[in-house]
């Protein structure tokens, strides 16, 4: 199927440098869109998240995968080797490390994998769905009935991690499929939006826009909301 593009990242309002990384490609099998969102140490963070992102495409691109879903979990595992590795041979065995969301598609299905807290949504009909759930403390505290959702961006632990990719040996990313319909929306982005842009504010800068103005509309949306951490959003518009 045939759509449209934009993907924006910005540096945000407080951080010293950009550990988001943001990426796209386009072989002829299919195509492939990544958000991954780096942390911990400041140089640490951001070689994770262009590390996997760089992986990602170069992987995808070289050769057509006999398995999209066996293509997305070999890379997954060889990009949290690669970054455990560096963490413990470059950077001192720092706290370091990121979080990803894939998605890859082929005609009309879409593949979707993530690792973390940078998530997937999907708008169809006006209407919008997360499509990931995170791999964080609160969301485990959510899934047990012991926190609220609308109280969770207040959990002074709302930032703790259950999953990343090079906090260690082994990584499982969550894996899913959808069908794609015509008009469908999908969007990627990192903590740094979903945390400072309720859902519905999102979906109307989404729904009736041009999607290269708005993603430059999320952005500015998430400054105004004095958003703290770096900012990276994509959206993908099938026709």
């Amino acid at each position: 199927m045939k759509y449209e593009y934009s993907g924006r990242t910005d540096i945000g309002l407080e951080r010293e440098v950009n550990q988001d990384s943001l990426g796209v490609a386009n072989p002829k099998w299919g195509s492939i869109f990544i958000v991954a969102d780096g942390f911990g140490h400041k140089e640490g963070g951001e070689f994770a998240s262009n590390a996997t992102v760089d992986i990602f495409l170069k992987k995808f691109t070289e050769q057509e995968p006999l398995s999209i879903k066996q293509f997305i979990l070999d890379t997954f595992e060889e990009v949290n080797n690669h970054i455990y590795f560096n963490k413990v041979s470059q950077f001192d065995n720092s706290m370091m490390g990121c979080t990803a969301v894939i998605i890859i598609t082929q005609g009309d299905e879409a593949h979707i994998a993530h690792i973390g807290d940078s998530r997937a949504y999907l708008i169809r009909d006006d209407e919008i769905s997360k499509l990931t759930k995170d791999h964080s403390y609160v969301q485990k505290l959510i899934d047990k009935g012991e926190l609220l959702p609308e109280k969770a961006k207040f959990h002074p632990k709302r930032h703790v991690l259950r999953k990343a990719l090079g906090s260690h040996r082994v990584v499982s990313p969550d894996y899913v499929t959808f069908e794609i319909l015509p008009n469908d929306k999908f969007i990627l982005c990192s903590d740094g939006v979903w945390g400072f842009l309720p859902k519905k504010l999102l979906l109307e800068d989404v729904l009736n826009t041009e999607i290269g103005k708005a993603t430059l509309d999320v952005i500015e949306h998430v400054k105004k909301n004095m958003g703290s951490d770096n900012i990276t959003v994509q959206i993908i518009s099938f026709i």
